[in-house]
């Protein structure tokens, strides 16, 4: 007598399948695991894909880790996910190595997924939904040699946790476009934790081996992410409050009330803007796609721009880019 296979271990696509030959139209459960939960950016992302799900009829099931250094435990969130047995995976990847096997095993468990805003190795995904992250580091490059004076300028690139896919993409592309241009990358370090405090931590340290006859000796700084910009922006605060002089220009990626700030004030001369909440939307409107067999691009671009104080007082798309509007 042959086997039956239960309803609940049937791959998600072939319950789809099944739904449909029956006349029923069954609610998609998908999986959206971002890099962590805390902080405007990711909730902005999150506010993006609920959208989504909103608009097309879906529920998710948001989880991810508290920090963006926890690989270990992402993996168990995307383990858990498929053994809930979610209908699609919208994976916001810690590191490019580290979460493969997972992606794989649940691909191959008949769960789809897309990966968004940072790269995984292998080919086991649908769909790629991110910045590109090169050209977005190029392009805070290209600002900051506008800004520079006659090369070769002394530039500081603040990288973020090693293997991160978005982030060592940004530094590659940043430190490519300062180089070309005869600049001087005299310092490129990465942050002793993944956290704020552990980006100021590191910017301090670097920025004080800078620290000439009261002045920063340097003419140029890059950070590659949320975190890293918030960490320099504090380690210069404390410079200045110490009396350092600092006439480095800064540019940083992503935004925040604070770095707005900081931007409006003149501490920040521009920041690389990425669109988070439209990311998310299209990370969970792709999955959605590929759940129903429809097709899909292979990558899929969300776009960053410059975003400088005459931008903000000049163009109201870019002030509600940042919320200000």
């Amino acid at each position: 007598m042959g086997t039956r296979m239960s309803w609940w271990l049937m791959p998600a696509v072939l319950l789809v399948a099944f739904a449909t030959l029956v006349g029923a139209a069954p609610e998609l459960q998908l999986g959206v695991i971002p890099k962590s939960t805390g902080g405007e950016f990711w909730e902005t992302v999150e506010k993006g894909a609920r959208q989504a799900a909103a608009d097309l009829h879906v529920t998710i099931r948001w989880e991810g880790t508290v920090t963006e250094t926890e690989t270990a435990e992402q993996n168990k969130i995307i383990e858990n996910m498929v053994n809930l047995g979610v209908s699609g995976l919208a994976v916001a990847p810690l590191n490019k190595a580290g979460q493969r096997k997972q992606i794989e095993h649940a691909v191959k468990a008949g769960i789809p997924v897309v990966v968004f805003d940072s790269a995984v190795d292998g080919n086991a995904h649908a769909s790629y939904v991110a910045t590109d992250n090169t050209k977005a580091g190029a392009l805070g490059g290209q600002h900051l040699v506008s800004l520079l004076g006659p090369a070769p300028a002394k530039v500081m690139c603040m990288r973020f946790s090693q293997g991160t896919g978005s982030t060592e993409a940004r530094a590659a592309g940043f430190i490519d476009t300062i180089k070309a241009a005869g600049h001087a990358i005299v310092a490129d370090p990465y942050p002793d934790t993944g956290t704020v405090e552990g980006c100021k931590t590191t910017a301090a340290n670097t920025l004080e081996q800078f620290v000439k006859n009261n002045q920063l000796d340097l003419d140029g700084i890059f950070a590659c992410n949320l975190y890293s910009a918030l960490g320099v922006a504090s380690a210069l605060d404390d410079l200045r409050k110490a009396g350092i002089q600092t006439h480095v220009k800064f540019v940083g990626f992503d935004t925040s009330k604070k770095l707005v700030e900081d931007l409006q004030g003149g501490r920040i001369d521009a920041l690389v803007a990425q669109d988070p909440q439209r990311m998310g939307y299209l990370a969970v409107e792709t999955l959605v796609k590929v759940v129903r067999g429809e097709a899909v691009p292979p990558v899929i671009d969300t776009g960053a721009v410059i975003v400088t104080k005459q931008g903000l007082d000049a163009d109201p798309a870019v002030r509600k880019l940042v919320g200000l509007e």
